[in-house]
């Protein structure tokens, strides 16, 4: 049978309290906010920086191909005109066109805005005059957004100002970057206006200014659907983040809660196993599930099932629940009446319902025993008392009855038969003057002389003095020492007095053949030494009696045998028990001090 073991399953902690949940909300909210809304701006800044490069190669590709397109192919504004349209047919492009210092609008690929004042950047003065720099900003027309670029207009390439041009049809230095002497080209399809001439001297007599529009329209559903993911992708970090604390606090309070229970249940399992009281615990069946130190002290060997008077007391409260309590005597093992005090109650479960019983008892026998031997000494005491007085009463007429007695013997010694009475009544007085010198000794006080004293000599001594009467009647003895010490503190003639008693009591109860059984061993810090025989045994009814005076069951006995051993060891500061059943024989328990020193219980008289 296993020890008391408490079955308890630890439970998940209940939920994160609410300030918890608060804390994480106003923790993580603002970082989710943040880092959402540097999300969005991050992917507008690469919208924006992805159309500006878009722009920025669309600007500089069309110079390029103007600045051969004019060098080499001497293309007018018509040629120009179909470039921007050709140009604005590509993905993104809203528009893109050419304008001068005033606004006027050179170019478009629009060619209805051609000659048109373009007044969207209201101050062109303030373009960068570096060529290489490119101005941004975004607008919102009728199509929908738009990220205007705008640079001046270099349809020449910088490196050959001041240089004429190749094979007499360079720039001018007069005209900057323009041509200031280009001859005549062929008369164009829109007319003498739209000839190479007029275009060309037209860019090279004042600054132009190239604008390219790109269209932001294409890009707000993708904008939409990103900005769409981003907040999806941030709130399930968000739920990722508030989830992963919570089961951290969820997880240090579950962890701190099976601390805690396995302290309790450490403490519980200790409290219940050194507890003076037996503890078992039932299931529904009434099979035993768990016991404490106690109970096996008390019942010796745990059974499977409980016993049915235990059951019994338990089916009492299975249909109501509640508490049982009363007094139950078992008889475990045949080994003699065991009485508790007992009291049953049930393990609740869920729904009303009982899934076991906790029984808590002790042991009343030894109650009862102490009750028993506190009024036996109760009765030794006031008998004692009785005897003394009676004895020192009855003690001088015996004398006086001895003496007449001894007279007449004397007298009439030519009577024969006078002669053996008188010889008789000297027996009778002096049977009288010993049953009176043992009840004497009884009722005085007794003097004892503690000394040092070898425990197995002391065995061997007492049993050598009855040897005799043990191979005359072909009683085998048995001894079992089995203590740790080899001396103790006590009267040795007291003693083997003792056991010569209990000796002559298991001689007169066995039969020829029978076994005497001597056992020493250690009791805690004292000595127990047991006396057993295989004889006749004591009846039930008999054992509370057996160290009363003059109690006897034997025709020839006196009755004061045990009450002199009882006597003898409460003097010795010890303690004698009997247990004994009819035809399986009788066990006595001396349980004597190891060591220190026992006081005579004697006004006068100290230890000799």
């Amino acid at each position: 049978m296993n020890r008391f073991k408490l079955n308890i399953t630890p439970k998940m902690p209940g939920l994160v309290p609410p300030l918890v949940m608060v804390g994480v909300l106003v923790v993580l909210l603002p970082v989710f906010i943040l880092m959402t809304l540097d999300r969005v701006k991050k992917q507008d800044e690469f919208i924006r920086e992805r159309f500006l490069i878009t722009g920025t190669s669309l600007i500089r590709t069309f110079e390029a191909g103007t600045r051969i397109g004019l060098g080499s192919m001497q293309w007018g504004i018509e040629r120009l005109q179909s470039m921007l349209e050709e140009t604005a047919g590509q993905p993104d492009v809203a528009y893109i066109m050419i304008t001068d210092a005033m606004g006027k609008i050179v170019a478009h690929s629009d060619a209805a805005m051609v000659g048109k004042i373009y007044d969207g950047w209201p101050d062109l003065a303030s373009l960068p005059m570096d060529p290489h720099r490119i101005s941004s900003r975004s607008l919102n027309t009728q199509d929908g957004p738009v990220l205007e670029l705008a640079k001046r207009f270099v349809p020449f390439n910088p490196r050959l100002r001041g240089r004429g041009w190749a094979a007499g049809h360079g720039p001018d230095p007069s005209y900057g970057y323009g041509y200031g002497n280009m001859p005549p080209g062929p008369p164009g399809p829109l007319g003498p206006e739209s000839s190479a001439r007029p275009a060309f001297g037209a860019f090279g007599q004042t600054d132009h200014y190239i604008f390219a529009g790109m269209s932001m329209a294409g890009v707000q559903a993708a904008q939409a659907q990103g900005f769409k993911n981003i907040v999806i992708r941030g709130l399930l970090f968000f739920v990722f983040c508030c989830s992963g604390i919570i089961a951290l606090f969820a997880l240090q309070a579950y962890w701190a809660a099976q601390s805690s229970l396995e302290q309790v249940m450490a403490f519980s399992d200790n409290v219940v196993q050194n507890m003076p009281s037996g503890l078992i615990t039932l299931d529904t069946n009434f099979n035993v599930t768990s016991a404490n130190r106690a109970a096996e002290k008390i019942l010796g060997e745990i059974p499977e099932k409980a016993y049915p008077q235990m059951a019994a007391m338990a089916a009492k409260i299975t249909g109501s629940g509640g508490v049982a309590s009363g007094e139950v005597a078992l008889n475990p093992k045949e080994q003699g009446e065991l009485r508790l005090d007992m009291t049953v109650s049930a393990i609740p479960a869920d729904e009303d319902q009982i899934q076991g019983f906790v029984l808590l008892f002790r042991d009343l026998t030894q109650i009862r025993d102490l009750k028993k031997q506190v009024e036996t000494n109760r009765r030794l005491a006031a008998i004692g008392k009785l005897a003394a007085g009676v004895a020192h009463e009855i003690r001088n007429p015996l004398s006086s009855i001895k003496g007449f007695a001894t007279y007449f013997s004397r007298q009439y010694e030519n009577e024969p038969e006078d002669v053996e009475i008188a010889k008789i009544m000297v027996q009778e007085v002096e049977r009288m003057n010993r049953s009176i010198t043992q009840l004497l000794e009884f009722a005085k006080p007794m003097a004892v002389e503690i000394k040092q004293t070898r425990i197995e000599p002391l065995i061997r001594h007492s049993l050598k003095l009855v040897s005799h009467d043990l191979e005359k009647k072909k009683i085998r003895v048995e001894t079992d020492i089995r203590t740790r010490r080899e001396t103790i503190h006590t009267d040795p003639e007291r003693i083997c007095q003792v056991l010569l008693n209990l000796y002559m009591n298991a001689l007169n109860a066995m039969d020829s053949g029978g076994i005497l059984e001597i056992g020493v061993a250690d009791v805690q810090d004292d000595i127990e030494i047991r006396v057993a025989d295989n004889g006749c045994g004591i009846p039930a009814k008999d054992l509370e009696k057996v160290f009363d005076p003059y109690f006897t069951t034997r025709a020839k006995g006196t009755g004061l045998g045990l009450s002199i051993v009882h006597r003898i060891v409460e003097n010795l500061k010890g303690d004698i028990r009997v247990e004994s059943r009819p035809s399986k024989g009788t066990v006595f328990y001396i349980i004597l001090p190891a060591n220190g020193a026992v006081m005579a219980e004697s006004d006068n008289e100290s230890i000799k």
